[in-house]
């Protein structure tokens, strides 16, 4: 027999079947005091108002449409405040799209969409670039989310690495972070508490700040980029000339401990590209390309630059024929690795590479070689000394 109590009551299963929503999401709307069982006949037994279609109906589309965190949900269900002023003023705090459908998606979803392997987007969970809901070991994508990782892969096909844009993307998220939390406690601070505007003032100065604000990162972004670009391609063209310098300063130094031949070559650089198959002619090639690219097109400038890069890091000096071709190699590889722009840090590659050197050096007990060792450092501060 139909208990009558219960009679007129929906079962959790009931809600569910009804709102299109899991039993698990209508218990934790339960736990979190959103929906009240109207009878509790035992332990794990309840029975719920028909009212409760409409109010689950309704949590669920302040969660999907205004993004709304349960918190304030529940204030707004506790003071029955969802007239839509009080919705347009929360939207405007919540910065909710009007035009989201809700939709989200799953991890497998969302790295098809993007065509992005689930270790990528893992990776961008973890530095905070997305950030889906998780229920259990569940994660659900928004559509913002799925809109960072479709740029990331539009970044890819461009031939930006991965780790390039999940660092990029890190470095933008934790200032932008900052500046927003900032941003919201002076405004409220100094607009809302202080002025005591009204609802609709509120909802306005609000709109306009936030449209304004979004201009003027974009315009200010743009003007940084101009100026830190123009930087770094001043960098490339000092770097070159700093090049230039120590090929003459190297001739010179070869020149007085009677090693003529290989000065000539260091100082023939400078206008021929090197021909020859040798390690000495291979750096010497290196220091050529960058030199003459610098003044010519970026394209070119910028690749040689990343080739050379390459081939100083991997050089191995002592592989040289002969002892004092070795210690030109090392002092092309200290000066490259001295002289190229700080952007590229290669501190700790250059303290190194001293250290191997002045192991070499050592082990030759040569007055001639030991003036090389004592000359490389103190002529390579004076070549970044000039502007």
């Amino acid at each position: 027999m139909i208990d009558e109590a219960t009679d007129a009551l929906m079962k959790i299963s009931e809600l569910a079947k009804a709102t299109d929503t899991k039993v698990s999401t209508i218990k934790f709307y339960v736990k979190e005091g959103l929906v009240l069982p109207a009878s509790k006949t035992s332990p794990n037994m309840a029975y719920y108002h028909r009212d409760c279609v409409a109010r689950v109906q309704l949590i669920k589309s302040l969660q999907k449409d205004h993004y709304y965190p349960l918190s304030v949900i529940k204030h707004m269900l506790a003071v029955s405040e969802t007239d839509p002023t009080e919705i347009a003023l929360l939207d405007a705090i919540h910065k909710a799209d009007v035009r989201s459908t809700g939709q989200t998606y799953s991890l497998s979803e969302a790295s098809k969409m993007a065509r992005l392997s689930k270790g990528q987007i893992e990776d961008l969970v973890a530095a905070e670039v997305v950030k889906p809901d998780v229920s259990g070991k569940k994660q659900r994508f928004a559509e913002s989310d799925l809109q960072v990782l479709l740029l990331v892969r539009r970044r890819l096909d461009a031939g930006i690495p991965f780790e390039e844009s999940a660092a990029s993307f890190r470095i933008y998220q934790e200032s932008l972070k900052g500046a927003v939390k900032s941003d919201v406690d002076f405004f409220i601070a100094q607009t809302l508490l202080a002025r005591a505007p009204s609802r609709e003032d509120t909802i306005r100065m609000i709109g306009v700040s936030d449209e304004t604000l979004d201009l003027f990162i974009n315009l200010k972004r743009r003007e940084l980029n101009r100026e830190f670009g123009s930087a770094r391609l001043k960098d490339l063209d000092r770097f070159a000339s700093g090049l230039s310098r120590f090929l003459r300063s190297a001739g010179g130094i070869l020149d007085e401990l009677g090693y003529r031949g290989l000065a000539e070559r260091c100082r023939g650089a400078l206008l021929a590209c090197p021909l020859n198959a040798d390690v000495v002619s291979s750096a010497l090639k290196h220091f050529h390309m960058v030199i003459n690219s610098a003044s010519g097109s970026l394209a070119v400038s910028i690749s040689a630059c990343a080739q050379a890069h390459t081939y100083f890091i991997s050089l191995r000096p002592e592989d040289a024929p002969g002892s004092f071709e070795t210690q030109l190699l090392y002092c092309l590889k200290l000066s490259w690795l001295n002289l190229v722009p700080s952007i590229l840090d290669s501190a700790e590659e250059s303290r190194k590479t001293f250290e191997s050197f002045r192991s070499f050096v050592s082990k030759l007990n040569d007055r001639g070689s030991a003036t090389v060792l004592g000359w490389i450092l103190p002529e390579i501060a004076r070549i970044r000394g000039i502007e």
